[in-house]
């Protein structure tokens, strides 16, 4: 029987991991940093404290994470707003399950990115509660994030 769905936003709402790897691979480059052949790879599931740690501190973008975190999410949210990235049917999918079962959202994407990519996709009514890596002790692939997002739905 199933109680709840808890969703993943990256990679399964949005094909979001193109549009990452452009913003932030543009930003090192225009903020002195470089691009590294492994770090898309490595920064896929890092919670936003750790990447904007890994772009200041391994990369050498020369601003601090706080920077870093502001000012690649507002380009993410900037890009959100003309198109979201949104993965074939996927809105439908949600829409269809929510009316069924409670949802959540447990994503590695920054919380103003969450509520962003939701109001843009129209999404935001069919999801009880969201929960972002930021706001647990551990990033992917520990499993933190889902855990609080059952706690927070009864489940």
């Amino acid at each position: 029987m199933v109680d709840a769905v808890i969703f993943d936003l990256d990679g399964v709402i949005v094909d979001s991991e193109p549009v990452w790897e452009e913003v932030r691979r543009a930003y090192v480059a225009t903020h002195g940093g470089t691009w590294q052949p492994d770090s898309q790879r490595r920064l896929m599931g890092m919670s936003t404290g750790e990447w904007t740690r890994y772009l200041s501190d391994e990369l050498g973008v020369a601003r601090t994470a706080e920077q870093v975190a502001t000012e690649v999410v507002d380009e993410m949210t900037r890009r959100y707003a003309e198109r979201v990235p949104l993965i074939d049917d996927a809105d439908e999918v949600v829409r269809r399950m929510a009316a069924r079962w409670p949802l959540g959202l447990a994503s590695s994407s920054p919380t103003r990115l969450i509520a962003a990519t939701l109001a843009a996709t129209g999404l935001a009514d069919s999801v009880r509660t969201t929960l972002s890596t930021e706001e647990t002790a551990r990033g992917k692939p520990a499993p933190d994030v889902y855990l609080a997002v059952a706690e927070r739905l009864g489940v």
